[in-house]
């Protein structure tokens, strides 16, 4: 996810904090709310299985969530993420996780 926002950011984005160079409200929100969405997906499913999968209801939910997460201008909605960039999100967000150590 990491080279993900850096490309979607143009390399200007503390990962760490999710900390912006820009003044752009609509940016720093949709940033904020995409942000959200992925580090609320569950790593187990409802069901106990782990790890989450592509049938699973919260993979489901929270794909639907992301494509539904639009940059909000003044004239438009606009909604940037369609389902295999929000598949991909998903796949690093449990990748990523999964792979953080326990403290």
């Amino acid at each position: 996810m990491k080279s993900l926002l850096s490309l979607i950011c143009g390399g200007m984005m503390n990962l760490s904090n999710l900390k912006t160079k820009s003044d752009s409200t609509v940016f720093n929100s949709w940033i904020t709310r995409v942000d959200n969405i992925l580090s609320h997906i569950p790593l187990i499913s409802a069901n106990g299985h782990m790890p989450l999968e592509y049938s699973d209801d919260e993979y489901q939910q929270a794909m639907k969530k992301l494509q539904q997460c639009a940059m909000q201008f003044d004239d438009i909605p606009i909604y940037p993420i369609n389902e295999q960039i929000a598949v991909k999100l998903i796949e690093d967000q449990l990748k990523e996780a999964n792979d953080k150590p326990d403290i």
